[in-house]
């Protein structure tokens, strides 16, 4: 499903973001990524995403080598993810539905097949009640459970989640975190980006963590940070 091997990515100015990066996550497997601010957890999403290209080394999504992936490919590839921000990247000036619809408008569903899947989605984040409303109308944890429906709405089998709970309290935070344990109920593979460790100790998932570019375990094996 997710498949790094002996990735890198070095920016322009000679940063080196990540280092030798190896890990798989199955189909239906649920993680945390985890590492202080700068250890490379957003440049790992974006390698998932295609947002950024590693400079060594291959990073496979459901079977496809993203380094062999075309640019016409990009919006195919992309619609097996689902992709969560902790500032919600909401668009302010269209409501709720609107924003959560986006991604089945840029597919080409019909009216019909894309108020059905966004009332669906909506009602399982549990706001089936403010799809008339605009974002700014909503609370935080609101907002980002209209981030989590858009993120969900065309049924991707991956779900990255970006510092999803980073603005929540911590009961926010847990019913956050219950939602993504639903979608992995019905086998979908989700990888949660935090830096919050009191919350991932209270989870039995398994975590990956980053220190400076370089992964110091990947939750089934320790490996050593300076290898």
């Amino acid at each position: 499903m997710i498949d790094f091997k002996n990735v890198n990515k070095t920016y322009p100015g000679g940063f080196h973001a990540l280092k030798n990066i190896n890990f798989s996550l199955q189909a239906g497997e649920m993680a945390f990524l985890t590492g202080h601010s700068g250890a490379g957890k957003s440049t790992l999403l974006k390698l998932i995403t295609l947002m950024e290209k590693p400079t060594s080394g291959q990073v496979i999504i459901n079977n496809s080598d993203l380094s062999k992936v075309s640019y016409s490919q990009v919006p195919y590839i992309r619609r097996n993810i689902g992709m969560i921000f902790q500032n919600h990247n909401l668009l302010m000036d269209r409501t709720v539905f609107d924003n959560v619809a986006l991604p089945l408008v840029i597919e080409g569903l019909t009216p019909r097949q894309i108020r059905k899947r966004v009332e669906a989605a909506l009602d399982k984040v549990g706001l089936s009640s403010k799809l008339k409303c605009y974002p700014y109308m909503l609370s935080g944890g609101e907002q980002q459970r209209v981030g989590i429906a858009r993120a969900i709405v065309n049924k991707p089998p991956i779900i990255l989640a970006d510092e999803p709970t980073g603005n929540l309290d911590p009961k926010l935070s847990l019913d956050i975190i219950q939602l993504f344990e639903d979608f992995n109920a019905v086998g979908v593979c989700v990888l949660i980006a935090t830096h919050d460790l009191g919350l991932i100790a209270r989870m039995k998932y398994r975590n990956l963590t980053l220190t400076q570019g370089k992964m110091i375990t990947d939750g089934l094996a320790v490996t050593e940070a300076n290898e």
